[in-house]
């Protein structure tokens, strides 16, 4: 603790220093009563030991600092206004000649009401860093469960981490449990850019030992730490110096780590700052999850349940796309509509399962006949379609006409080992030139599906 000791004489100045120095006390003493308030405005000190010829700007004195306990000296002269002096506010009286022991006592007390005011005011601190930081928390919070994008929540938790924990850098990294590897998904701050993509093996650095684990660690000092793997900072021209990491738990399996490094300041990493930021990544995993579950439930809304292929509702949103995308340009898709011939006979003679069954066959020779980058939809009942982007209406011929002899090459089998054969009608339409929009197009397909029908089934008909 700092005191502060004032007194125009030298010698008992110097005796007072000494008895604060017994009490292991830093001093300053000061002999002139301007050098006071200079030296509260320069320093800042827990308690300050007053000749009573300084009283006179006491009043002036504590609006400096308040809560600094004042002892006064004075001398038997001294014409006090001892209840008046009590309501300026010191803490402590001393009349000259005093014993020593009576001087350490009223020091000893006055020490240790410091102390307890400087823990409440310290506790009053840390309270309003914990508001600001729960406040901080919250927003981020608010801002990621806004979203079910996992690309978007990770670009608003780049956006609002800062207000959280003031670090150099900090990232993301997910857990590749094919190559039992982590990959940095998301980076913030010098390096960010070049940790993208850079690969860990699950026990490798820091990041690794806390996927290994599971448990959360500050590292004060890289370079003291065996666990460290310098090779990151190696590629990214980085220097890491401290890091606090936290793994991310989806029913209690690892899915990934986020990690701050280098607190700004050059403070370490703290306990409070990992209790919030454990917080903080508890919130993350839990948006991601939603996202995770609401991307794995809109790609089960654009599935055919039977064939799982994709259903009518996909068809609808990839042309869509195509089409608007495709507005301005010259690019090209094609379209083959094709449907079971007589496909009720099957029902009618080996019944719904075997019919079922054989939709679902049906489905798995058209997904092995097209191109990569193909599509096939089940429309509805026994109606397929196939898109093709990029492709001209004669090589969609082509592939049409390699469809219909591979639905024909093998016999479908029903229960008794029982074998039938089916055949399918083909339409072909173009966009830009049969249609230039979503409807238009398989309306074009589907007519000329149609007139196949008509004239004899079993062909491809270009719209």
């Amino acid at each position: 603790m700092q005191v502060l000791i004032y007194d125009t004489d030298r010698l008992r100045l110097t005796t007072v220093a000494r008895a604060v120095q017994d009490l292991d006390l830093n001093w300053t003493a000061v002999a002139r009563m301007d050098d006071i308030q200079k030296r509260l405005k320069k320093q800042k000190f827990d308690l300050m030991i007053l000749d009573s010829s300084a009283l006179k700007m006491l009043e002036r004195l504590k609006k400096l600092d308040p809560s600094m306990p004042v002892i006064v000296i004075a001398n038997p002269e001294d014409d006090l206004e001892y209840t008046q002096l009590f309501f300026t506010g010191i803490d402590g009286l001393l009349v000259r000649p005093y014993r020593p022991d009576f001087f350490r006592s009223i020091m000893e007390k006055t020490v240790n009401h410091r102390k307890a005011i400087l823990g409440h005011l310290k506790a009053v601190a840390s309270l309003k860093q914990k508001i600001k930081e729960l406040k901080a928390l919250n927003e981020i919070v608010q801002a990621i469960s806004s979203s079910l994008k996992p690309k978007e929540i990770l670009q608003r938790i780049m956006e609002k981490t800062a207000d959280l924990i003031k670090a150099e850098g900090w990232s993301v990294l997910f857990l590749d449990n094919s190559k039992n590897e982590l990959v940095f998904e998301a980076a913030a701050g010098d390096a960010g850019k070049k940790l993208l993509g850079i690969r860990l093996k699950v026990g490798q650095g820091v990041a690794g030992w806390v996927a290994r684990y599971g448990q959360s660690i500050i590292v004060p000092d890289v370079s003291k730490d065996p666990r460290f793997y310098s090779g990151v900072d190696k590629k990214t021209k980085f220097i890491t110096k401290s890091i606090l990491c936290v793994p991310m738990k989806s029913r209690n399996k690892i899915i990934g780590v986020v990690e701050v490094v280098n607190k700004v300041g050059g403070e370490p990493f703290t306990r409070d700052d990992l209790e919030i930021f454990e917080n903080f990544v508890a919130h993350i995993t839990i948006a991601l999850e939603n996202a995770a579950m609401y991307k794995r439930m809109e790609e089960a809304s654009l599935i055919d349940d039977l064939t799982q292929l994709y259903n009518t509702r996909f068809c609808n949103q990839y042309l869509d796309g195509f089409l608007d995308d495709r507005k301005g340009s010259k690019r090209l898709i094609s379209l083959i509509f094709l449907d079971i011939d007589f496909f009720k006979l099957v029902d009618d003679n080996f019944g719904h399962l075997v019919g079922s069954e054989t939709l679902k066959r049906v489905g798995d020779r058209l997904a092995k006949v097209v191109r990569q980058g193909d599509v096939v939809i089940r429309y509805g009942g026994d109606e397929y379609i196939v898109l093709l982007p990029h492709t001209d209406k004669k090589t969609a011929q082509v592939i049409a006409e390699r469809i219909r002899k591979e639905i024909n090459s093998t016999p479908f089998l029903a229960f008794g080992n029982k074998q039938f054969s089916i055949s399918v009608t083909l339409g072909v339409a173009t966009s830009p030139d049969d249609a230039k929009t979503r409807d238009g197009l398989i309306g074009a397909a589907d007519k000329a599906m149609y007139e196949g029908k008509l004239s004899g089934r079993d062909k491809v008909i270009l719209a």
